[in-house]
């Protein structure tokens, strides 16, 4: 036989055997974890509310027995029996059963409650030891009490007797040595009470740990984490046991174990089971699953339920002997347990108790100890013949243990959101700190012990072990002081012995450095040390800022807009994310401070203060500017010009008196803190060595990274839970010194960007000239054609207007009845993006199709390159060009740009009569956007010439639309939007919740009827019958909460027209730089315009296509600072995430690395084509702009 190839093919059935093994057992512990979430969530919903009083003063109450056996617990039966008749419940009867105790145990409880031994008759339905005796108090205080005496025969013997004397309904089996919470009866009992179709058999609660906690009198007065390691680690292994294992088998009601330490049982199905069986030390569990295999085998509906409430205290052991015996106990008694009914094993007769629970049983919690032991012994077998993979054995042991710590550390965060009993920061870390020792430490300990237990069950013992208490109250005895005794002894006189003399020695000379430079450097560990320690006390003092600012930006936004989605999320990954925030603040500003530190400590001192009040200032601005936004405020508050953000800051009312008095107030406060509060958090060395440690690790790792990935879900929750301060600061950094585009990323042979579908021409001069004449005329087949005169063009570019509320399937319903019923007459895309977030891309981009360039195309100004666009292309075919827009066109830059590019008549708030046009409302500020919606229109009809023979491209951009959301006849679009919820059957709760928005509602239905009224005019003129009207919206208005990245640009696009042959819906995907090349492309194939084959589009042309789909690469701009969003085929990538585009239009993550390496590649290339043109500001040859810009 060939020894080695045995030996290997042993190592790697064992090798894959664990790994196998390994996996599942995780797979399980994530669903366990996933299952007890939910089961908590839906335990802490239905109690909340619930008042136990009334059942506990009921005399209907159902009637409860409790049954303690004790032996050799006299350190702790006086207060165990007090706790016990403490509890607060009416039909109540309380049942001590002293199982032969060797120790005073009886003793202790005649002389503490005054008992006398009485005549009681037992009726045997279970057949037990003999009973000595029965006892009851003769004071009637203790009228419930009830105390057995009887011959020695084990815990399942002690609690048969007790079921034979006890005279009520339901059974409660705890053990003597616990202390309950006063409440804890009317908890575990409530589920009996709930049980409908299904019977409640039993019902189990959580046991805590009672070491180093304070009991008076009976009672848990205060509860303490335990002061010696073994209790402690129980504690953490008592969390994850019950509030995650326990909860997620309730939830799938496959609960085998109901601790012996506290459980309540139907007494009736307890006794035709046959109450605890004697023959195992395991008798809690095997009674459980003798009753669900009970009920199993005569199909009976029930239910066996768990409370996670803290409700049971109970003594763990401190001493390894015991704590081994414990263990050694614990695996016998599932041995047994699951020996004695392995008929259910795998047997779909018992079903999920048969098919999951049993399996989970005998593989993860019976086997577990055995497969450990024997891989730990494999482990050296193989190690010295020298077959291990080193670096593989450690990577996947520290994966092992991180998975087992990271679960330690999600059952104790579990703990602290729902029943938080350690109050004390310090005992959580604590914990955590504990359970890093657990794999090292505790658990082999543990697994031994249960080896031994197998040995033990092999050699058929029996026994429990001594198990010895120690009490709750820890007695320390003073060890007696010595006394000193008086020594008396001669005194001796010491004379000194003469002090040779030393020659001097001549000075050493030394050198300059050691002079000079030594003491300097020296001195150097001993100020960062000390500044760093000031530093900390300032820097923990502003985090407290920081954090009191995420509660006033939480409350402000809970107050306009309500609670956000995934609440809980957004406060917890906010607090991280100022965390991580405050931990790059601290590493970036600890070199200056340290610096003004030596020069000044005072000077340091009063610029932090300074600097820190300013901080919080800004945090707080950036809040409020997202609560009215509904947008963080980036690098693109510097692409605006100063006349650009007086105008915005006008809109939205400028500073209230209110306001002012809050910025006093926020400033007055944030001094006074930071003057204060650094005083009493000066650190000690421990804490000053601990923080640095913790903010290196922090610098290396990058928090702020690490955070950006913790995202609740939609993406208006995802902003909320932003650090606003980091993400303007990063933003502006990025804007200011952007990052070099490394050449390897954007080399010509990666994956093309897949924009330009046509040939390239000069992509070094420039790099987005292609030809053009392959766009195909998709829209002729669509029009009637009655003679060679070109049709009007109108194109209204309505200010937010966004598919989420608007049309068929918006998902917050639809509030543009005209613009639904007019799509039904139209063309309509159903899933067109704008290119951009807001209004500064939409005339670019839907006129010429252009590159964004740094900030916009319109930001170039006097630097804007000459191109081609609808506007000059059709005014050289004859065309009339006209802009219409309510406001300021100098805003920024659309008047530049629309002279730029061949608009021959611009009409904006200066062309308006103020007495036969009606402004907008102002603001609480004067200010106002301009003429609102319906003047907008009346102006067009008043200025564009209803001319038959001479065709007109008018485009036109709304206003009203816009924040503040104040219009004319508000009351009247508030009604109109209450009618319209009734119209789409809201709720009341969806009505209270959609009120919160009514202004940008209205303002919707506003615009809607505007438009309305507009088409309804212009169908009475003679040029109505040849005019093609093209509607979208220029981005997805912010200020109704965004579920997604993409809904910031997901708008309608309606092209409608009298010469329609017929209505049609599309479904593919296409954007604003497609509208150019199709009008273009019609005009040129169906009117015979003349238009160059050669062009700079970004847009290949409208997709036609009936089904879900996306033929382009489309760049998306949000803000002008930032291009970072992406789009091609069905996929999007923004930023570093990288998302699945589904057929609504909903994104989900996708992990593919591939295809996201094909879109960050085809991305990359078109930034190098954009970074190309800003270099050199050219799109087209001379003598292609000469040639058609010639009107």
């Amino acid at each position: 036989m060939n020894w080695d190839v045995a030996l290997n093919i042993a190592f790697d059935i064992l090798t894959y055997g664990i790994f196998i093994y390994s996996t599942l057992l995780l797979l399980s512990y994530i669903a366990i974890a996933i299952f007890s979430i939910g089961e908590t969530r839906k335990y802490i919903h239905k109690n909340s509310f619930t008042d136990y009083r009334v059942l506990a003063s009921s005399p209907h109450a159902p009637t409860v027995s409790i049954l303690a056996p004790a032996y050799n617990e006299g350190k702790t039966i006086v207060e165990n029996i007090r706790s016990l008749l403490s509890i607060y419940y009416v039909n109540l009867e309380v049942i001590v059963i002293n199982d032969g105790s060797k120790d005073d145990c009886l003793q202790k409880m005649i002389q503490a409650y005054e008992l006398e031994k009485i005549d009681y008759f037992v009726d045997y339905k279970i057949k037990t030891k003999d009973v000595r005796g029965v006892y009851k108090s003769r004071n009637p205080i203790y009228h419930k009490l009830l105390v057995v005496d009887k011959v020695n025969g084990g815990k399942a013997d002690a609690l048969n007797v007790g079921i034979n004397i006890s005279s009520n309904k339901y059974l409660v089996c705890i053990d003597v040595d616990c202390i309950l919470e006063q409440d804890a009866l009317l908890k575990m009992i409530k589920p009996f009470l709930e049980q409908t179709g299904e019977r409640v058999i039993a019902s189990g609660g959580v046991v805590r740990i009672a070491n180093s906690c304070i009991i008076e009198d009976g009672r848990l007065v205060k509860v303490k984490l335990a002061e010696d390691y073994l209790p402690r680690m129980q504690i953490l292994e008592y969390i994850r046991a019950f509030i995650l294992g326990r909860m997620a088998w309730s939830r799938l009601n496959g609960l085998m174990l109901i601790s012996g330490a506290f459980g309540a049982f139907d007494k009736d199905i307890a006794i035709k089971c046959g109450g605890y069986d004697h023959n195992t030390v395991g008798e809690d569990m095997e009674l459980v699953v003798r009753m669900r295999r009970y009920m199993e085998e005569r199909n009976e509906k029930y239910r066996v339920t768990y409370i996670p409430d803290p409700l049971c205290w109970t003594e763990a052991p401190s001493s390894f002997d015991i704590l081994g015996r414990q263990r050694n106990r614990w695996t016998r008694g599932t041995i047994e347990t699951l020996k004695f009914h392995k008929k259910m094993f795998f047997n779909p007769k018992y079903g999920l108790l048969g098919m999951l629970s049993y399996p989970y049983w005998f593989f993860f919690e019976m086997c577990a100890p055995v497969i450990e032991f024997f891989g730990f012994v494999c482990f050296f077998l193989f190690a010295a013949f020298g077959m291990l993979d080193w670096g593989f054995f450690f990577a996947y042991l520290l994966f092992i243990v991180s998975f087992g710590y990271l679960y330690s550390a999600f059952a104790i965060l579990m703990e602290v959101i729902t029943y938080h009993q350690y109050k004390r920061r310090i005992d959580i870390l604590v914990l955590l700190l504990t359970a890093l020792t657990e794999p090292f430490y505790f658990h082999p300990f543990v697994v031994w012990s249960a080896i031994k237990g197998y040995i033990d069950y092999f050699r058929k013992k029996k026994s429990w072990g001594e198990m010895t208490r120690q009490g709750f109250a820890k007695k320390t005895t003073d060890a007696p002081q010595p006394i000193a005794e008086e020594i008396t002894a001669p005194i001796v006189e010491v004379i000194p012995e003469p002090i040779p003399v030393v020659a001097e020695e001549a000075p050493v000379q030394l050198s300059w450095y050691k002079r000079k430079v030594a003491p300097v450097l020296n001195q150097i560990p001993d100020v960062l040390f000390q500044s760093f320690r000031y530093y900390l006390g300032h820097i923990l003092a502003l985090l407290l800022l920081f954090i009191v600012a995420r509660g006033i930006e939480i409350v402000l936004d809970y107050k306009e807009h309500g609670e956000p989605e995934f609440f809980k999320e957004v406060i917890l990954y906010g607090l991280a994310k100022d965390i991580a925030f405050m931990s790059s603040l601290t590493i970036w500003c600890f070199l200056p401070y340290t610096l003004l530190y030596v020069f000044s400590k005072k000077v340091a001192r009063i610029s932090f203060i300074i600097l820190g009040s300013l901080a919080v200032l800004v945090q707080l601005a950036l809040s409020q500017y997202f609560i009215e936004s509904f947008v963080p405020l980036g690098a693109d508050l510097w692409s605006y010009s100063w006349a650009d953000i007086q105008q915005t800051v006008g809109a939205s009312g400028g500073l209230s008196i209110l306001a002012i008095l809050g910025l006093i107030s926020i400033s007055a406060v944030s001094v006074f803190t930071l003057i204060k509060l650094p005083k009493r958090l000066l650190a000690n060395d421990g804490i000053v060595v601990f923080f640095i440690l913790l903010i290196v690790t922090a610098g290396i790792r990058d928090l702020n990274k690490v955070t950006a990935a913790l995202l609740p879900g939609r993406e208006y929750s995802n902003n909320l839970s932003l650090n606003k301060s980091y993400y303007f600061y990063s933003s502006s950094f990025n804007k200011f010194f952007p990052k070099d585009l490394e050449e390897d990323i954007y080399r010509d042979d990666y994956q093309s960007d897949n924009i330009l579908a046509d040939t390239e021409i000069d992509t070094k001069n420039y790099p987005f000239l292609h030809k053009s004449d392959s766009t195909k005329n998709v829209l002729g087949s669509f029009f009637s054609q009655e003679d060679s005169i070109p049709p009007n063009i109108v194109i209204i570019l309505v200010e937010g207007l966004g598919r989420a509320f608007s049309n068929q399937n918006a998902y917050l319903g639809s509030f543009t009845p005209f613009l639904d019923s007019l799509s039904n007459k139209s063309l309509y895309w159903e899933n067109f993006l704008s290119t951009g977030g807001r209004t500064f891309t939409v005339l670019p981009s839907v006129l010429a199709s252009l590159p964004f360039g740094n900030s916009g195309f319109n930001e170039l100004g006097d630097q804007m390159p000459s191109h081609l666009s609808i506007a000059n292309l059709l005014r050289y075919n004859g065309y009339q060009t006209s802009f219409f827009y309510g406001g300021a066109s100098a805003f920024d830059n659309m008047e530049q740009f629309l002279r730029k590019t061949g608009v021959e008549k611009i009409y904006d708030e200066r062309s308006f009569n103020a007495a036969k046009y009606q402004k907008l409302p102002a603001s609480s500020s004067g200010f106002s956007w301009g003429y609102d919606d319906a003047s907008l229109f009346k102006l067009v009809l008043d200025k564009s010439a209803d001319d038959s023979v001479h065709s007109k491209l008018d485009i036109i951009l709304t206003v009203a639309t816009h924040s503040p959301f104040l219009i004319n006849g508000q009351q009247e679009y508030v009604n109109r939007f209450e009618k319209r919820m009734g119209e789409l059957k809201f709720a009341e709760a969806q009505k209270r919740n959609y009120r919160k928005y009514q202004d940008q509602y209205s303002s919707i239905l506003y615009a809607d009827h505007a438009i309305r009224q507009f088409l309804n005019e212009y169908s009475k003129r003679k040029d109505f019958k040849r005019t093609v009207f093209i509607i979208t919206g220029d981005h997805r208005m912010p200020e109704i909460p965004m579920s997604t990245k993409l809904d910031r640009y997901h708008v309608p696009l309606i092209i409608y027209s009298p010469m329609l042959h017929k209505p049609e819906k599309f479904s593919a995907i296409s954007s604003h730089f497609d509208i150019a090349p199709t009008l273009t492309a019609w005009l040129k194939y169906s009117y015979g315009l003349t238009i160059p084959n050669f062009n700079a589009w970004l847009g290949t042309g409208i997709d036609t296509g009936r089904v879900f789909r996306n033929n382009h690469s489309i760049p998306l701009k949000q803000t002008k600072p930032d291009l970072i969003d992406y789009v091609r085929g069905s996929y999007m990538l923004s930023g570093d995430d990288f998302f699945k585009i589904n057929a609504n239009m909903d994104l989900e993550p996708d992990p593919t690395n591939e295809k996201k390496f094909q879109l960050k590649s085809s991305f990359n290339q078109f930034k190098r084509k954009n970074l190309r043109f800003m270099q050199e500001r050219k799109l087209l040859p001379d003598s292609l702009i000469q040639k058609y810009t010639r009107y």
